[in-house]
């Protein structure tokens, strides 16, 4: 349906012009929406209910094994995700602190109601950004020339908004119902309303529509709760905030921290969900969406992974005002009386009053496979989509394509080239092209071992990769660029410093060296050679590095990362000028597979419903071989003014 045909109904009626309208106002809608506005373009923010704005139903923190990269990314980008976050935490823990710089990863507890509040005013605090509580069923675009290009949306009230693009933000509420049990309710997530009328617009236009499922655990009362049975998980005060602002700012996390605690599943909590399982609509039919291999129910842990005997619980706080507590790890959609007694079989929560029932909820998306890596739709120029309706799961995944497809969406207004975060360049960029190039069977879930250069692809240096792209789309401030320089001259500086400052054998020296297991060098030796020692920390080194500058700890730990890791960082470099050499070879956009000699069938096939942009992107996709690759290159190298590399 064309804007005209729209206006054309019963009592409808122009209610706004936009340059970008953004529906759905989670995580990656408050992304889109304050990107677009940052850049200057007036914007619409459209959301089912006011007060549930960035909310987080399923658990209460942000960051994580490389969803506290991805924060980092955001805000280097110039999104708000992580400055939000650093407001509202309640606690702060660094991930994997065992294993090697690659997977550090930072996690928040947030107070979950602070956390909504606060985005929602930082937002209607955005110039150029208009949010309005409304119901958006239908998606309008004209065609033109035979194809689809994006004019608008209408509500349920029937008010039509024209806009230049739109950028869908779903959720998980598009044609959305929650299950416990029996009971089977047409909801979004925490009773709010669900998204109706949508998902049969796009389908319209011809847009694959999938079905996923995700859950959410119960939550109880803490007073019912008795915390001496469980472990308790302190904070750390030495994990750097997630905005890159703050870091520089010298705004710490707070240094009173709120617990949170631990417990296993007993051999009873096993019995009374293996006794309930003709109630699970999980394993019933009842449930028709695919649900998320890395965060299963609780019932599907015990009947997949039949040889452990227990399953680790966390049991962690809301919010500072509240006294409700979330079982993270105990997702089900088994009845509320069977809740009950799974929640009464874990240690210290014996007499747990529940507060909230757990509950699946299943869900529309579209097949993310139609998208370009803008994250706009190949079916309708003009449509973006973002967050859980393109496949994936979790707050930070969908926050982190928010501010591609928001950024995208504004070049599109302003008739600029797309901007790509490639996979070498973040967890951003991995999410999205494993999404768009391979498609997800199954809600995707970010994890480090998914990227190939995760070595450099550190939460601590996600500004260096990112903040300059974050710069030419508008969304950087001059301060805050030039800010940025003067860190990484800084590091650069340090770096040489201590490649050519060197320190003889001294008493200090070699005290210092056999205290942490390390044999002191014979003669001289630079800085830098003894900071490559495996338990040798830079700060270690500050009582004979006399002359070393006063420098912020987000300075040295990077520098000190970068010397420690410096030959394997060469390595992923080579790998990375190899990856973008392919990257760089684009595919000319309508290329007529059919017509390529030597590729085979289903090559032909992957290829022409895929539509890669670049031979990388092609060599990506599953059923398209190396042999393929190399009759494209062929093929690429025939044409005359081909696009090579």
């Amino acid at each position: 349906m064309n804007i005209n045909e729209a206006l054309g109904l019963e009592h409808t009626y122009l209610a706004g012009e936009y340059d970008v309208i953004v529906v759905g106002a989670g995580h990656a809608g408050c992304e889109a929406a304050h990107a677009n506005a940052t850049m200057g373009l007036k914007t619409m923010l459209f959301t089912l209910h006011l007060d549930s704005l960035a909310n987080l139903p399923c658990n209460p923190s942000i960051g994580g094994t490389a969803k506290g990269q991805i924060v980092r990314e955001i805000d280097a980008l110039g999104g708000v995700m992580g400055m939000v976050a650093d407001k509202c935490c309640i606690q702060m823990r660094m991930l994997n602190r065992t294993k090697g710089p690659a997977v550090h990863s930072p996690r928040a507890q947030m107070d979950r109601s602070k956390y909504s509040i606060s985005m929602k005013e930082l937002l209607e605090d955005t110039p150029n950004l208009d949010i309005r509580q409304g119901h958006v069923t239908t998606l309008l675009a004209d065609n033109v020339d035979g194809k689809y290009v994006v004019s608008g949306v209408m509500t349920e009230s029937k008010a039509v908004y024209k806009a230049k693009a739109v950028v869908i933000c779903s959720g998980t509420y598009m044609e959305s119902r929650t299950i416990r049990g029996e009971v089977i309710v047409k909801s979004g997530p925490d009773g709010l309303p669900r998204s109706e009328g949508l998902s049969d617009s796009l389908k319209g236009y011809g847009i694959p529509i999938l079905r996923f499922k995700t859950g959410t655990p119960v939550r109880v009362n803490s007073r019912s709760v008795d915390f001496s049975s469980m472990e308790r998980q302190e904070g750390e005060h030495d994990v750097p905030p997630f905005s890159f602002v703050n870091e520089m700012n010298g705004v710490d996390v707070p240094q009173e921290q709120t617990p949170c605690y631990s417990v296993w599943t007993t051999p009873l909590t096993k019995e009374v969900i293996s006794s309930n399982m003709d109630r699970s609509p999980l394993y019933s039919g009842v449930i028709k969406g695919t649900g998320p291999r890395y965060c299963p129910s609780i019932e599907d842990k015990f009947m997949k992974f039949s040889d452990k005997s227990r399953h680790q619980i966390f049991i962690e706080p809301m919010g500072e005002n509240t006294r409700e507590m979330y079982l993270q790890g105990f997702s089900t959609s088994l009845p509320e009386d069977v809740q009950v007694q799974m929640v009464h079989s874990l240690p210290g929560l014996e007499n747990a009053v529940i507060q909230r029932s757990a509950y699946a909820i299943e869900y529309d998306l579209v097949e993310p496979t139609t998208l370009k890596l803008s994250l706009e739709s190949k079916i309708v120029s003009g449509l973006f989509t973002a967050g859980q309706i393109n496949g994936s799961s979790g707050y930070e995944e969908a926050a982190g394509q928010g501010i591609i497809a928001g950024i995208n969406a504004g070049r599109f207004v302003q008739g600029k080239e797309a901007i790509v975060v490639d996979r070498s360049k973040g967890y951003i960029g991995v999410l999205v092209d494993d999404l768009v190039t391979k498609g997800t069977n199954e809600p995707y879930r970010m994890m480090t071992s998914r990227a190939e250069y995760r070595l450099f692809l550190r939460y601590d240096n996600a500004d260096l990769r990112l903040t300059p792209i974050g710069y030419e789309a508008g969304l950087i401030s001059e301060e805050r660029m030039n800010a940025f320089k003067a860190k990484y001259e800084a590091i650069e500086s340090e770096k040489e410093r201590l490649a050519n400052t060197f320190t003889g054998p001294t008493p200090e020296l070699v005290k210092i060296m056999e205290e942490v297991g390390e044999v002191p060098p014979n003669s001289g030796a630079s800085f830098a050679d003894l900071l490559r020692r495996p338990n040798i920390s830079y700060d270690m080194l500050a009582p004979v590095d006399k002359n070393r500058p006063n420098l912020t700890s987000n300075i040295t730990r990077e520098v000190e990362t970068d010397i420690k890791y410096e030959g394997y960082l060469k390595l992923e470099e080579e790998k990375i000028k190899k990856f973008a050499k392919l990257e760089r070879k684009l595919i000319p956009e309508g290329t007529d597979y059919s017509l390529i000699s030597g590729l085979r069938l289903e090559a032909r096939q992957k290829l022409a419903a895929m539509m890669p942009s670049s031979i990388g992107q092609a060599s990506r996709i599953s059923g398209v071989s190396p042999a393929d690759i190399s009759v494209l290159l062929v093929y690429l190298e025939s044409l005359k003014g081909g696009n090579n590399a």
